[in-house]
């Protein structure tokens, strides 16, 4: 049993996430909390040390990473009493600006080491977990060429030639949606159901969105041309876009959309089920450690 199990993908930002822990292990060390930490290995090995961790009764897990290290160890430990931390140490940590964690490396260690713990909500689609966005789309597509040009850059760079290239070869898709029970059909060319507030390493997606509202909000990028998506691409950015005639938006519970044929989903960036699908919040899932006024615990 331990105070902390640090579950560290050093994989994550291009290396950064390793090297940040490595430098702060002194002052871990220093806590006066007992630790533990592993390495991660490949997809998956994440939720595996989570859930091990959660069953010896560590009392708090905490994610070095990015939003897939989140993810893994969130679904680990959605509905359990084993508090989580997260030291947002990847490329975009889209959830982390959503529950407003520092992105200082010494400030974020306080919080996973000390922070309040708060509930917060996390979401599931066709029964698999994710804290942070989820949809099928173009943003599909901007993750299978983000992919391809990781290989080569770092940092942002890969995400905006993977907008790009995918702005190349926009996919409209029919969308049937049910919604709480209302149900319509949307032509479109994005759709996301979002805990969280950005996606695709800082694209505002939700603006409105909060993981302790016990709703999803969902955002529907109607079919456009290429020259209106770059107008509206700017506006996406800020969270300025809601506003649109192309975009609607709206907050539910309970979500079932169905295309005509099979959609890959997005979670958290991962590649992961794909339409028909469901996507259904759990409020207060997960007993995340966030800045409080009560500090030290």
């Amino acid at each position: 049993m331990c105070d902390r199990f640090f579950v560290v993908n050093p994989a994550s930002g291009s290396g950064r996430a390793r090297k940040l822990f490595e430098g702060l292990l002194p002052q871990i060390e220093k806590s006066g909390l007992s630790f533990e930490w592993r390495y991660t290995t490949g997809k998956g090995h994440a939720k595996e040390l989570a859930e091990e961790a959660a069953k010896r009764g560590c009392r708090r897990v905490i994610s070095v990473g990015g939003d897939g290290t989140a993810n893994e160890v969130a679904g680990a430990l959605i509905g359990s009493d084993t508090e989580m931390g997260i030291l947002p140490f990847g490329t975009g940590n889209d959830f982390a600006k959503a529950v407003g964690l520092p992105a200082d490396p010494g400030a974020a260690l306080r919080t996973a080491l000390y922070g309040e713990t708060q509930s917060v909500d996390a979401a599931t689609a066709n029964d698999r977990p994710f804290i942070n966005v989820g949809g099928t789309g173009f943003d599909v597509d901007v993750i299978l060429n983000t992919e391809k040009f990781k290989k080569r850059f770092n940092g942002m760079l890969p995400y905006m030639l993977g907008i790009f290239q995918s702005l190349m070869h926009l996919k409209p898709v029919t969308f049937r949606i049910t919604a709480d029970g209302e149900s319509f059909t949307e032509r479109a060319l994005l759709f996301n159901a979002c805990n969280g507030t950005h996606f695709a390493g800082g694209m505002h997606v939700a603006p409105m969105a909060s993981p302790k509202d016990g709703l999803l909000d969902v955002c529907i990028l109607r079919a456009i041309s290429v020259p209106q998506f770059l107008l509206l691409l700017p506006r996406y950015t800020r969270g300025a876009h809601t506003a649109s005639r192309h975009i609607r938006y709206f907050k539910a519970k309970e979500i079932t959309v169905r295309c005509d044929s099979e959609n890959i989903i997005n979670l958290d960036g991962e590649l992961d089920s794909s339409t028909p699908a469901t996507f259904r919040v759990l409020p207060g899932a997960i007993k995340l450690a966030l800045p409080g006024e009560k500090g030290n615990r």
